[in-house]
């Protein structure tokens, strides 16, 4: 990136510079006679082809030089080009770098910016780079093996093997991959930044000196390496569980989502701005399920099992309500709460936990259960969707979200009642599986 902004400052000085000296020529030419056909007019680069060039050296880059008419007059630059490109042709026609692209046969010196890579102004990438390196390398050693005419008609009965000089650049390119070399993607070989991750892991508290030697002497977020006697001045991150400097850490507190699926600890922690960052994007994101992560969080959290009861209820009768043509009104009260408490089970985000730690959450679902029962109750539509336990024969209508009093077979799904249901002889599977043998049967009586 350094290189990159040096050479573009190098460029726009040239570029005054050019531009000066060409306006003294065009004043100089205004009072002499007109040559037409002769004169050779420059046009100073634009600051977007500035922007859409890779950086140069020199001026240089970026013209095609050709064969044509007689030049009168030649400015340095032209003679710059011209010492560059090193070829024996008599005389010069400068194009400018957007009419470069038009071009279909050039020296093997020069260079036209690629289309594939488009890259606004002062963007400095080091992918960007290599990517133009490695397209200006295959242009270059496409052009080498192709010798260009002497004259513009014979370019264009020029007929080149295309495939022929591809098969032996991708024979090359091959060839160069098998040099063994360590690819450095992200960061260095003793640094990396950190990375978007989610840790679910409590840091075990070590010695300051253990974690900075594994850092190998760099700041964590920067990679600036520290020396040993300001080693005390580096900032413990409680997410991360390494040390940053000060301008990676400005003392930003947040929960630590391994403290509250682990411990229920809910208090907040000193963390580094990268963490600070990555916590406050998943705050509101669901990305929390207690029954994989820490199922032994419900039996320590007394109001999260009662969440957990509730959650269970509204999942049950929200699949009921769908089905319902009269419950639109009831599907409303839905609309408080985030969609995936009531579509997904034992799924979390930071915001719920937090919530249900203050006990905010509990109430708000309750509510929305209440409403849900009442509608449930007058609804003739959805009484017809019940179950009859029987077991005991009752009249009683029971309903799969009745997760207190009821329980559903695991194979057919039919809904008993908890003291009553026994899963050796659930009475609808026994009646599936009659069905099933009598529909086998039929065949051999018919045969």
């Amino acid at each position: 990136m350094i290189i990159s902004a040096m050479e573009k400052m190098k460029w726009t000085i040239l570029s005054q510079k050019q531009t000066e000296s060409w306006s003294l020529e065009e004043a100089s030419r205004s009072f002499g006679t007109d040559q037409a056909g002769s004169e050779v007019t420059f046009y100073p680069p634009t600051q977007q082809d500035l922007g859409s060039s890779t950086s140069s050296d020199s001026g240089s880059e970026g013209c095609a030089v050709l064969q044509g008419s007689p030049v009168t007059e030649t400015s340095p630059y032209s003679k710059v080009v011209k010492e560059d490109c090193k070829c024996d042709f008599g005389d010069f026609v400068i194009l400018e770098l957007g009419e470069l692209n038009e071009v279909t046969e050039t020296c093997r010196c020069c260079y036209s910016p690629s289309k594939s890579v488009t890259h606004e102004p002062d963007f400095n990438s080091a992918e960007v780079l290599a990517r133009e390196l490695l397209q200006v390398f295959q242009k270059c050693w496409v052009l080498a093996n192709v010798q260009l005419p002497g004259s513009l008609m014979a370019a264009s009965s020029l007929v080149v093997n295309e495939e022929h000089i591809q098969k032996d650049f991708n024979s090359t390119t091959e060839s160069i991959q098998e040099i063994p070399f360590k690819s450095r993607i992200r960061g260095a070989e003793d640094w990396v930044p950190p990375r978007f991750q989610i840790i679910f892991n409590v840091h075990p508290p070590l010695k300051r000196d253990l974690v900075v030697v594994a850092q190998n002497f760099f700041c964590a977020g920067c990679g600036t390496p520290i020396e040993l006697k300001f080693v005390k001045r580096l900032r413990y991150c409680n997410y991360l569980g390494k040390y940053f400097c000060e301008s990676c850490h400005s003392y930003a507190e947040s929960c630590i989502p391994a403290r509250i699926l682990m411990m229920w600890d809910f208090r907040k922690y000193y963390v580094s701005n990268f963490s600070k960052q990555l916590l406050d994007s998943i705050w509101h994101q669901p990305i929390f399920n207690l029954l994989s992560i820490s199922h032994s969080l419900y039996s320590k959290a007394k109001e999260l099992d009662k969440v957990k009861d509730i959650q269970e209820q509204l999942f049950h009768i929200k699949k009921l309500l769908k089905t319902c043509r009269f419950a639109h009104s009831t599907m409303k009260a839905f609309e408080q709460l985030p969609r995936h408490l009531s579509d997904e089970l034992y799924l979390f985000s930071l915001e719920d936990l937090v919530r249900t730690k203050k006990g905010l959450l509990a109430p708000l679902l309750k509510h929305v259960l209440k409403v849900s029962l009442m509608h449930v109750a007058d609804c003739e539509l959805c009484q017809g969707k019940g179950f009859i336990c029987e077991f005991c024969q009752s009249t009683a209508v029971i309903f799969p979200f009745q997760t207190t009093t009821c329980r559903r077979c695991s194979a057919c799904r039919a809904c008993y009642h908890k003291q009553c249901f026994q899963s050796s002889g659930c009475p609808r599977c026994a009646r599936i599986i009659a069905r099933r043998r009598l529909l086998e049967s039929l065949p051999s009586v018919a045969t």
